[in-house]
């Protein structure tokens, strides 16, 4: 990931003259506390209370070394990482994640203000619309979130660095998935959905899955076959692709270990239990189907504002009629809350899981670009 390797370069040439680039963020929620991070390679902390959209600024400044970078063309593979928004966009794809909020970039300021030189602000234009907080109670509430929590942020972060770079495309696809489907929250639940499911499939290449001989088949058949490159082309695809809804299944059963909770609870047929985890999973990927592949308009549970039910996994409804269409209860996705909340726990869980395996090692030197 970007943001790793300037890090270490700044950590491996602490004498060289830096430069700083100042990025403005903002959120609904308000974290205090400054964080410092990587020999100060990276500080953050609050700029500013709620504008009149309710957004909390926040400012990001980046430690940049003089360096003159020599293009190597041999770094760069097809294979090779890239990630489109940028070392800022792996930021706050992290920072999404972490404190299971929204983040959008505002500004951009680089440059230093000398006698020769100015410095330069871009706006960076977003789209936001104030989502309605029964969506989310938890997300959109100030809760115990802060920059400079000891076993916070800075946990997470050392966490990231420890993992082996052959899953920094997949860990940083899904951060991003995530926190773009979280700007769907209360605005679009049907995008909300897709962009989640998304962030999954983004680490399904990770997940160990028994493969029957189909695969091996095929691919024997194709070497000796009098297909055209662009018909073995498409079968490979297919064979890449198929059981990609049981991988996904897979997935969040491995990962969402901890996630379920017993106890007593009133209007207990509002709760997903975690018996009836594979059940809802094959709905929201059908429907997510559904909807890309013919437009299907997916059938998903109202937000409801009642005593108690901000918590609710899904809504009491057993079916619903619009229009001159009928959706019955088997259809019915849950909010888009407990999907997010399942989502964000999974990614946690998998990146626990990784740095497990590794927990006494340091952070790595990464030699790509």
């Amino acid at each position: 990931m970007q943001w790793i390797l300037l890090f270490e370069e700044n950590s491996q040439n602490k004498e060289k003259e830096a430069y700083f680039t100042d990025y403005e963020i903002c959120s609904e929620v308000r974290i205090p506390g400054v964080l410092e991070y990587g020999d100060g390679s990276m500080l953050c902390g609050l700029l500013s209370e709620t504008d009149k959209d309710g957004l909390y600024s926040y400012t990001i400044r980046i430690k940049h070394i003089q360096k003159e970078y020599v293009f190597d063309k041999e770094k760069y593979t097809k294979e090779g990482y890239y990630f489109q928004d940028g070392l800022i966009g792996e930021l706050i794809a992290i920072f999404s994640v972490y404190f299971q909020a929204r983040f959008f970039l505002k500004s951009t300021i680089s440059g230093q203000l000398t006698p020769t030189s100015l410095q330069m602000k871009y706006s960076e234009p977003f789209r936001y619309i104030r989502p309605k907080k029964i969506v989310n109670h938890e997300m959109f509430t100030n809760q115990n979130r802060n920059w400079a929590y000891e076993d916070g942020l800075k946990v997470f972060l050392d966490k990231l660095r420890k993992i082996d770079q052959k899953y920094h495309q997949g860990i940083i696809q899904a951060f991003y998935w995530y926190s773009e489907s979280v700007k769907e929250a209360g605005i679009d639940p049907e995008l909300f959905y897709i962009k989640m499911v998304s962030c999954i499939e983004a680490l399904l290449d990770f997940i160990d899955f028994p493969e029957d001989n189909l695969n091996e088949k095929m691919l024997k058949l194709l070497e000796n076959s009098e297909f055209e490159s662009n018909e073995k082309q498409e079968i490979k695809s297919w064979l890449k692709h198929r059981k990609v809804q049981q991988r996904f299944l897979a997935f969040i059963e491995k990962y969402s270990s901890g996630f379920f909770r017993g106890g007593n609870r009133k209007a207990k047929h509002c709760f997903i239990k975690k018996e009836e985890l594979a059940d809802f999973l094959k709905k929201i990927y059908s429907a997510r189907s559904g909807y890309l592949h013919s437009g299907k308009p997916m059938y998903i549970s109202s937000d409801m504002s009642g005593k108690g039910s901000e918590k609710w996994d899904q809504d009491p409804s057993l079916g619903m009629s619009a229009d001159r269409r009928s959706f019955g209860g088997n259809e019915k996705l849950p909010r888009t809350r407990w999907f997010e909340r399942l989502g964000n726990h999974c990614l946690i869980s998998f990146i626990d899981s990784l740095v497990s395996r590794k927990s006494t090692s340091p952070p790595q030197n990464h030699q790509i670009s």
